[in-house]
């Protein structure tokens, strides 16, 4: 009997060990299907958003779903409702495993401003000001904070980048990754103003697949046949916040990087003049014709900048057709630029009326601090357009900037450059000029800063609006025998004007219809 009871108590205890055992090896699977946010509640998944998760409801059995930001881009709302903000190389802060954590913590609610007198007109100066704007975008002076002018750029605390008043939106499951949802106009934005270029893109019966590598990091979109899309970010692992020599955040507008996308240039009040350029056109010869009004007949970009809330019928155009045999006798300038087929040249003629909306777009190039995801038609155009006189003066500009940043070190280090950088600005800012083009981010920083330094707003009340293609050019042309001998000095509107030029050179094409490609709405991992 006693020997009874002993097997008994003991069968009954190695049940019961593994009853537990199956039990706890069963753990992850119980508590995911009870609750499958439960990997995602945790600060080292959500960074920073940790702090707005909702509270777990008192009287109802499991969690709330876990919250994200909802991010707005578009060309009438701004990022996030706002038009100018803060771009850093790397995250700033706090950032989890999820990746949108990450990417929104290269965007910064407070731009930096430029250092030196002229901050203050800067700031008055890069207001929105496109007459597209609604009233979503009416915080935005409440929300772009004072700068202290005479610290150059601003520190930005961590607490000042959370972008902490987004609204919210729950996750969404996605495998194992809990996602936001984002819509495809929104992640164009983004890649526009990180200055994001395709790095592959692959399609067939299985899916679509494509990497964009941009100034920020790298974007990865995964769209499997029958699932949903899914955006990927990746910061850069080739530098540190440690070891970067560059300013922390430089600024950035979002209505210019669309405009640029899309193929438009605007005067810069975004009324008075706005036009918009071809696509690269197949090998032979065409014939530019302005047109008023006439976006609406552009063939891809203008799909784009109906879904960025633009207007495409306040836009003029520049129409590339063939032209007839009567147009071939006349005289025009004729400019050689990149074709559809590969190493074949298509031949432009510019009459007199279309070569003064060019110089007129050259003018009012916006002024940038990083090269542009620009609109191929537009930059091949302006870029041949520009390119005499550009290379007439290539030299001259070189060494001013290579002078100015000899000359102005201490101003350098208040800007944000590291010390030990800065005795290398002067040779890289030179010869990237140089170069005549490139694929450089950093290159165009240093360029776009140095150049800033012969800037002030005396001399130049605009930096979106110089006068040097109009008028100052052809008067350089007179004083130095046309382009027999340059000229020994460069006004300070003239440095802002082929500097702007060489951001175009150095500027990466985009495919303006890639939205296409993409659905209305993506899951951000």
């Amino acid at each position: 009997m006693d020997a009874a009871a002993t097997v008994a108590s003991w069968l009954s205890f190695a049940v019961t060990a593994i009853g537990l055992g199956s039990l706890i090896t069963q753990t992850s699977a119980i508590e995911e299907r009870l609750d499958s946010f439960h990997t995602s509640r945790k600060r080292e998944y959500l960074g920073e958003w940790i702090q707005r998760q909702p509270q777990k409801p008192r009287f109802k059995l499991g969690n709330s779903i876990p919250v994200g930001p909802v991010i707005s881009a578009r060309l009438v709302e701004g990022f996030c409702d706002l038009n100018i903000i803060g771009i850093s190389r790397l995250p700033l802060g706090t950032t989890g495993k999820a990746t949108w954590t990450a990417m929104l913590a290269v965007f910064h609610e407070q731009a930096p401003d430029f250092a030196g007198p002229s901050s203050k007109q800067l700031m008055i100066e890069h207001k929105p000001s496109i007459n597209l704007a609604s009233n979503k975008i009416k915080k935005l002076g409440s929300r772009i904070s004072t700068i202290d002018l005479e610290k150059g750029l601003s520190q930005i605390s961590q607490s000042q980048q959370s972008w902490a008043d987004l609204p919210t939106q729950p996750l969404s499951r996605n495998d194992s990754s809990s996602c936001l949802l984002i819509s495809r106009t929104a992640l164009i934005t983004i890649l526009a103003l990180c200055n994001a270029s395709p790095q592959y893109r692959y399609s067939d019966a299985s899916g679509h697949r494509a990497d964009y590598g941009s100034y920020c990091g790298h974007f990865y979109i995964n769209w499997p046949l029958g699932r949903p899309a899914v955006v990927s970010y990746a910061p850069h692992d080739s530098h540190s916040l440690s070891t970067d020599v560059y300013p922390r955040t430089f600024r950035t507008r979002v209505d210019k990087c669309i405009h640029m996308l899309t193929g438009i240039i605007t005067s810069p009040d975004a009324k008075a003049f706005k036009c918009g350029f071809p696509a690269r056109k197949p090998p032979g010869r065409w014939i530019l014709q302005h047109q008023r009004k006439g976006y609406p007949g552009a063939h891809g970009s203008r799909h784009l900048y109906y879904q960025m809330g633009g207007k495409a019928y306040e836009v003029d155009f520049l129409l590339a057709r063939r032209p007839d045999d009567e147009v071939l006798k006349e005289e025009f300038l004729r400019i050689q630029l990149p074709s559809v087929v590969q190493d074949l040249q298509a031949t432009f003629l510019v009459p007199k009326l279309e070569q003064g909306i060019l110089e007129l777009c050259l003018d009012y190039l916006p002024w940038s601090s990083l090269s542009w995801s620009i609109h191929r038609g537009l930059r091949d155009i302006l870029v041949a357009f520009a390119k005499p006189a550009m290379n007439h003066l290539r030299s001259v500009l070189a060494s001013t900037l290579h002078s100015t940043a000899l000359n102005n070190k201490l101003q350098l280090q208040a800007n944000g450059w590291a010390p030990h950088f800065i005795e290398a600005m002067a040779d890289l800012a030179s010869n990237s000029v140089l170069a005549g083009s490139g694929n450089s981010g950093d290159a165009v920083r240093v360029v776009t800063d140095v150049a800033l330094l012969s800037w002030t707003p005396s001399q130049l009340p605009n930096l979106d609006e110089t006068t040097f293609w109009r008028e100052e050019r052809h008067m350089l042309d007179r004083t130095t025998q046309g382009y027999d001998r340059e000229p020994e000095t460069l006004s300070t509107n003239a440095i802002i004007a082929l500097t702007k030029v060489f951001v175009l050179e150095w500027s990466n094409e985009f495919d303006y219809q890639m939205n296409y490609d993409l659905p209305p709405q993506l899951l951000f991992s």
